[in-house]
């Protein structure tokens, strides 16, 4: 029986060796793993310096050196030219670590991996509007470090860039007969970016745009800016020769007969009083902003579209304009119809402003539905018609109803004023 017991006593102990744990494995110490990353990194062995900083950072979190580490595993990322990549490590680094004294340098080289990110002027901006925001924080909060005067090239020009995006789309508009788009991006741009590059040109197209609408004035306005603040600028020049071709060719035109101008203007006098006087009197009631049948400009910082889901989103500042009508908030969300490809749905969010002649309506979010023939006002609702006030928390109007519904904030009244006509 001994034997026996001495077998199971033997295998007992032989299953526990083979269970138990492996010796760790040694990764070195964090200072001589980050030499070794250095010299990796400059030596062009990127993915064995990504080992390297990562191994640092995994095994010894808590070491100052994982900080450092982790910088320059962003920097390994740049220099494969990885800029998404390395966005995600200086992004991590800068939300986790704000005060940390190598953000500075973080946040230049967030500026220049966005910059070298961006797209075209005819395409999406966000990346653009990503390095302006670093580069702006990293001047406002580091005035004095040297990667903010490094950096001061790099802002200057992204924000060029954005400005070169308005003179774009403006000079798009213009092209296609589209003036009052084109006159909305063009004066957005001389408010937006004043001192950019360019302005001469969005000055050109302005008084172009103007003169195409019938504004004579506004045109002769923004002529003699160009001629006085550019006069050696090209476009000032081109607009002298157009301005003396027009004189020949007026001077060289037959005279149209009194007789045949009567004529013209008799055929249009019945269209004009028919149809357009009487429906602007009804439009003119209550809270009635909307021509449906009126195409819409919207100006924004930036703009995203899917066209798939037939959504767009603009952000920043945005402006939309319906003749006279122009809608003011931070964000817009439209929803597109997949048959006529026009807005059904629309959420204007943030510091809402609604102004059409001598109505005005502010909130803080705003529902257009196009299907429903309803405007929503949501928060803080004010809405002026004229000597007429109303307030409340949520305001309805349903417009093909004329109707209009006003809810008061819990525990408040809704509130309306009405002058005597």
């Amino acid at each position: 029986m001994m034997p026996k017991r001495l077998i199971v006593v033997l295998c007992a102990l032989l299953l526990l060796c083979s269970c138990a744990t492996k010796a760790p494995k040694q990764v070195g110490n964090p200072g001589d793993l980050y030499v070794e990353g250095v010299n990796l990194l400059k030596n062009k062995k990127y993915d064995d310096a990504i080992k390297k900083f990562s191994a640092i950072r995994e095994n010894y979190p808590f070491d100052p050196m994982a900080l450092i580490a982790t910088v320059k595993l962003g920097d390994v990322y740049f220099a494969q030219k990885e800029y998404i990549l390395a966005i995600g490590v200086y992004e991590d680094f800068f939300k986790s670590h704000p005060e940390d004294e190598n953000i500075p340098y973080v946040l230049a080289r967030l500026g220049e991996c966005y910059d070298k990110t961006a797209l075209s002027i005819d395409r999406d901006q966000s990346y653009i509007l990503k390095s302006i925001e670093r580069l702006t924080y990293l001047k406002n909060r580091y005035p004095a470090s040297i990667h903010t005067k490094e950096s001061e090239p790099r802002l200057a020009r992204m924000l060029q860039k954005l400005a070169d995006r308005e003179l774009y789309v403006g000079e798009f508009y213009y092209r296609t007969d589209q003036y009052n788009a084109s006159i909305m991006r063009l004066e957005y741009m001389l408010k937006k970016y004043p001192n950019a590059a360019g302005i001469d040109k969005a000055l050109y197209y302005l008084s172009q745009d103007n003169r195409e609408l019938g504004y004579q004035d506004k045109s002769d306005y923004y002529l003699e800016r160009l001629k006085n603040d550019y006069p050696k600028s090209i476009y000032a020049r081109a607009v002298t020769r157009q301005r003396k071709q027009l004189k020949l060719v007026k001077a060289e035109a037959p005279v149209v007969s009194f007789e045949e101008r009567k004529k013209r203007n008799i055929e249009l006098t019945p269209q004009q009083v028919a149809k357009a006087e009487p429906p602007k009197e009804e439009k003119d009631k209550g809270l009635s902003f909307f021509d449906e049948k009126k195409p819409i400009d919207i100006v924004s910082d930036s703009m995203e579209g899917f066209d798939k889901e037939k959504y767009v989103i603009f952000k920043g500042s945005v402006i939309a304009k319906q003749e006279d009508l122009f809608i003011f908030a931070d964000v817009i969300e439209a929803y597109m119809s997949e048959d006529t490809n026009e807005i059904e749905k629309a959420y204007a969010k943030g510091n809402v402003k609604i102004v059409k002649q001598d109505r005005t309506a502010t909130s803080e979010e705003a529902i257009f539905d196009n299907n429903k023939r309803e405007i929503t006002l949501k928060k803080n609702v004010v809405v002026i018609s004229g000597q007429d006030r109303l307030t409340g928390e949520l305001v309805t109007y349903y417009v093909n109803e004329d109707r209009v519904v006003v809810e008061g904030e819990k525990g408040k009244k809704a509130r309306i004023t009405v002058q005597p006509r």
